[in-house]
Order: structure tokens, then sequence, then C-alpha cells
């Protein structure tokens, strides 16, 4: 896990952009909305270089209908983990360091 702070970087905005697309096209654009959230969507602060993102679906059956979706974008499916009123999902890179 990225453990450390770095200045913002405004590379986070484009790298949002891509993965909020990748996610959209992979399961339905219709479906879930995408927002750009915590410290890397916040110019000008200190940040844990690790993208977060919220989504927001009408319904936890659709989401978790698409788990094989989210694995093969490369995303580890954690289900509620620990907060029954969400659905969580990681994405770690090939060096072990948390991307999203």
């Amino acid at each position: 896990m990225n453990r450390f702070v770095a200045p913002h970087n405004p590379t986070w905005k484009s790298a949002f952009q891509t993965e909020a697309k990748a996610i959209s096209n992979a399961l339905a654009p219709d479906e879930i909305t995408l927002h750009h959230i915590g410290s890397t969507a916040i110019a000008g602060i200190l940040a844990k270089p690790i993208i977060d993102l919220l989504g927001v679906v009408s319904a936890f059956e659709f989401l978790d209908a698409q788990t094989a979706k989210m694995e093969a974008l490369g995303y580890e499916v954690m289900g509620a983990f620990g907060i029954e009123a969400r659905r969580y999902f990681r994405k770690i890179d090939t060096s072990g360091q948390r991307t999203h």
C-alpha cells in the first residue's frame, strides 16, 4: 500500500477519467455514475497517490452481477468489506501498490 503523501499531480484527474471510462464501458454507462473523491481530487493538497472513485448505482444487485467485469479490469472484489451499504473494489498494480 502507498504509505506516503505526494504533492498534487495534475495527471490524477486524467487517471480518474480514464478509469471511469473503462468502468462505465465495462459495466453499462446508464447504470453507474462515477465521481472522483478523496485527496487526489483536490488540487493543491498533499495526497496519497491512490485514485478514489465513488460509484453510484440504483441497485446493488446490478453491481454484484458485474464482479467478473470488474475483475477483468484488474480489481479485487471485496464485497461490503465491513459496511453493508457499499461494495468495495481495489486495484493493485504489478509492483503491489494500490492505484485505485
